[in-house]
């Protein structure tokens, strides 16, 4: 059997993946003096380590003859790489998609990025910017979602994993921007978090709390660096995003390193 369509359509999802959420939508996040996950983990690491795990994952769009037409790449990204020459594994939320509110495929890359630390005992850093799950479902309306939302009752926990990483592994995370529901919540499982000081983290959005509370508030009202540098939320407060990135390879510095890794690059 000959797969040479699969596999030439496996490597233009990977090509498609790297557009993120459009040319429009990661001209937004520019605009707003931010960086795209791909800019912060290029950033983060030393130069040319990124070893990019599940870039092919996502829901392709086919045309009438069944051909790829577009894809919509997992939310979520993640590999391998090295800081310091030493072996780490990173992932953050692709704000430019929904908001790094979690598709199917991104939640599934995120709890598998702590698997990966987990199986090969090597730091874990999380950039987190984005929203948990949508309240009116995954893929549509509340009345008419088009892709399931929630996981199967023999499913394991989504956090079991990240509790069990807390234990084995050093974990770092950073809110680089609006961090809310479950990405607030791994912010805060880790050893060393640090926010920058436009970034918010809360449990839920100025709407969610006017719908149940009738209070009006704004984000930072809610979670700015103001709150939690006094809540204990986070450690460190960062001037800005690099700033941010520094203080986790300072925080890794002080780490004892696990020499006895052996990373099969055919994941």
């Amino acid at each position: 059997m000959i797969w040479d369509n699969e596999i030439n359509e496996l490597k233009q999802r990977r090509k498609l993946s790297k557009n993120q959420g459009g040319k429009e939508s990661v001209s937004k996040h520019h605009a707003k003096g931010r960086l795209t996950i791909r800019e912060r983990i290029d950033k983060l690491l030393d130069a040319k380590t990124f070893d990019e795990v599940g870039s092919g994952a996502g829901v392709p769009i086919y045309d009438a003859k069944d051909k790829l037409e577009d894809f919509q790449p997992a939310n979520f990204v993640l590999g391998f790489g090295e800081i310091g020459s030493r072996k780490v594994i990173v992932g953050g939320e692709d704000f430019t998609l929904k908001g790094g509110s979690p598709n199917p495929a991104g939640l599934r890359k995120s709890i598998y990025t702590e698997d990966l630390a987990l199986k090969y005992k090597i730091p874990l850093i999380r950039l987190h910017e984005g929203g948990g799950g949508s309240v009116t479902g995954s893929g549509g309306s509340a009345k008419n979602p088009t892709i399931p939302n929630s996981d199967p009752v023999f499913s394991k926990n989504r956090f079991q994993s990240l509790a069990k990483c807390l234990g084995i592994v050093p974990v770092a995370a950073a809110a680089l921007g609006p961090v809310a529901g479950s990405p607030a919540a791994r912010l805060v499982a880790s050893h060393f978090s640090v926010m920058t000081k436009d970034s918010q983290v809360i449990i839920a959005g100025p709407a969610v709390v006017k719908r149940a509370l009738g209070i009006d508030i704004t984000k930072e009202e809610l979670g700015g660096p103001e709150v939690h540098l006094k809540s204990g939320v986070v450690d460190n407060l960062a001037e800005n995003e690099e700033d941010a990135l520094d203080q986790i390879k300072t925080f890794l510095s002080f780490e004892q390193e696990n020499t006895n890794i052996n990373i099969k690059k055919s994941i």
